[in-house]
């Protein structure tokens, strides 16, 4: 019976070996043949991924910049406008040192709000017609001449189209002729200014700009000292550099990348100086053509593959030892609740998370198997949070997309009533007019979805302001804000919907004077914001109060389906989502006496969300 024992186990040590092994040898030596290529398109899709992200990154880093050049048409038909300024100062019969003794404080603010716009401004010169005014400012430095030759690359004195100079060490204009301005690693933003609808060139703005911020997005962008990023302009020249060397001429990829047609793209190099893989993608807008190139060379992408033909020899060599080990523990009893739980985690792998283990067991694979469906259970649930928070967002978009009609033309309309009517002396209708276009500019930016509460609160105000003028002494409204909660982060449209609800069903039924109060505060130690509205309009009727505290207990997904306005389901069903059913809110009303709302929100929980 020993002698039959051992021969089974030998037998079954035999084949589990060999069902174990085999396999395992066959699909490394033949997943050799493959592993360079799969790894090597893995790496460039990771890379082309983070490449069109660092686009994106550095595209809006110098939009911003470019944007803040466009100052200088800020408010263009005010009299002291810094273009109005620009537009009066390179008048030909103008006499400069006069325009400039009555002047140069007012375009030494305008110059002072635009280099204090955008962290890393270096220095800034303004050039009015071709030097006939020139003012230079940097930290601590403000210096004005006249007469001073155009200081503009050749080339470009003519044209009206800005653009981008490429990295360099920060030039001593003429009016720094002490040196006082320290050098600086810089590119710079050149602006000509147009004389508005016409080409026309009237002056010249230049903003030198640290290379500093620019060069840590693009740090960003390597994952490690073997990976080398270059941004370059159309003229070979580097804007930016990462573990990358020093001389242009040695990297003989340029002209081709410079001459491909294509946005982006991939190729495979190998000379003397460099043998891997290229990775180009390029960033284009009306101020500059640059492209970013990554050099990825091929013994740091095959560093992964070394490694896994070495994990698979030890898998191998530990799937031996633990053969040998297992023919001994194996058994029926025991493989069997493996397979199973192995087979739900391979339903769960697919996308299938509607799965559960039977658990019939009290040992260790019962407990794995409860563990197993807890951590499904919980899976499902935060997907369909995430899902469902996503469609709200998705849902308050499209219904703010479908509310913009031509939006800038509204908002500059907007702009240009509220101008007309302070000129015809109606302040009140210039404050409406504002309280408008304050509301419009709010809704309109739907890339926040979490801002301050002190934005929220704004937007309240304006909107209040305009129901103020509509009532006139009828309605009056009294803040009590706690200091500390303005700086809060909450979820975007919280109070106006909730405000609202006062003029569709309380105000004009009440038949007395409105009061409406709003009240926030820090609570339990700054981890709970309390927001307060109440009214004294003409209440709610038990029934409907009833219906609408069981609201507040219904759950999410019930809100995200039946909700139909943007009013207390909104308002309850956004907190929920946010807050991980954390925050609360509570209602009260009596016939004819008032209606008030209260939210509690964690403040340490919506701080680490946004």
């Amino acid at each position: 019976m020993f002698a039959f024992t051992t021969s089974i186990n030998r037998k079954l040590m035999a084949l589990l070996l060999a069902v174990t092994i085999i396999p395992i040898t066959v699909s490394m030596i033949i997943s050799n043949y493959y592993i360079k290529d799969k790894v090597t398109q893995q790496s460039i899709h990771e890379n082309q991924n983070l490449l069109a992200l660092g686009k994106n990154n550095i595209l809006g880093y110098m939009d911003k910049i470019n944007e803040n050049s466009l100052d200088v048409y800020m408010n263009i038909n005010k009299s002291n406008s810094l273009y109005a300024l620009i537009e009066r100062g390179e008048s030909p019969n103008v006499n400069v040192q006069m325009f400039d003794e009555k002047n140069n404080l007012q375009i030494y603010s305008h110059m002072l709000n635009i280099y204090q716009s955008t962290n890393g401004i270096h220095q800034i010169q303004l050039q009015i017609g071709e030097g006939k005014l020139t003012y230079l400012m940097a930290r601590g430095f403000f210096r004005r001449g006249f007469n001073q030759p155009l200081e503009w690359p050749e080339g470009n004195g003519s044209s009206s189209k800005p653009f981008v100079e490429a990295t360099h060490t920060s030039a001593h204009y003429n009016l720094d002729w002490s040196r006082a301005v320290k050098e600086e690693s810089v590119f710079t933003l050149r602006r000509p200014i147009i004389r508005t609808p016409s080409d026309e060139v009237i002056g010249y703005l230049s903003m030198d700009v640290k290379s500093d911020d620019l060069n840590q997005i693009c740090k960003q962008l390597t994952m490690s000292s073997e990976e080398q990023l270059y941004i370059i302009d159309r003229n070979r020249n580097f804007i930016c550099s990462v573990n990358g060397q020093g001389d242009q001429s040695e990297l003989k990829w340029t002209d081709q990348v410079l001459a491909s047609q294509q946005e982006n793209g991939v190729m495979k190099w190998k000379d003397q100086s460099f043998s891997g893989i290229v990775i180009y993608d390029t960033l284009h807008t009306n101020y500059m053509d640059w492209v970013v190139v990554k050099q990825l060379p091929y013994s740091y992408v095959y560093e992964s593959a070394t490694a896994i033909r070495a994990i698979n020899t030890s898998v191998i060599a530990l799937f031996m030892v633990l053969a040998v080990i297992a023919s001994f523990l194996v058994s029926y009893q025991f493989t069997k609740p493996i397979k199973r739980l192995i087979g739900h985690i391979n339903q769960v792998q697919s996308g299938n998370f509607n799965v559960a283990v039977p658990v019939d067991r009290k040992d260790e694979i019962g407990i794995l198997a409860r563990r197993f469906n807890t951590m499904i259970q919980t899976i499902r649930d935060l997907i369909n949070s995430e899902y469902r928070l996503e469609i709200a967002n998705k849902t308050n978009q499209l219904r703010a997309m479908q509310a913009q009609i031509n939006p800038h033309f509204l908002y500059n309309a907007l702009q240009s009533i509220g101008t007309l009517a302070l000129h015809a002396g109606v302040p009140k209708v210039y404050t409406l007019i504002t309280s408008i276009a304050k509301m419009m500019r709010y809704n309109m930016n739907t890339s926040e979805s979490v801002v301050p509460f002190a934005m929220e609160l704004n937007h309240a105000k304006a909107y209040l302001e305009l129901q103020q003028q509509r009532f006139n002494e009828q309605l009056t409204v009294h803040y009590d804000i706690d200091p500390a909660s303005l700086q809060v982060q909450v979820p975007k449209m919280l109070l106006q919907p909730l405000i609202e609800n006062y003029f569709k069903h309380g105000y004009e039924n009440s038949g007395r004077s409105g009061i409406l109060r709003l009240f926030s505060e820090v609570a339990d130690e700054g981890k709970w914001l309390m927001i307060r509205i109440e009214d004294n309009g003409s209440g709610m009727e038990q029934d409907k109060l009833r219906e609408l505290r069981q609201l507040l207990f219904r759950s999410t997904g019930a809100l995200l389906e039946e909700q139909k306005s943007i009013g207390i389901s909104n308002v309850w069903m956004r907190l929920k989502l946010y807050y991980n059913e954390a925050a609360e809110m509570s209602i009260d009303s009596a016939p004819t006496q008032g209606f008030s709302v209260t939210l509690r929100i964690p403040v340490q929980e919506l701080e680490e969300r946004a």
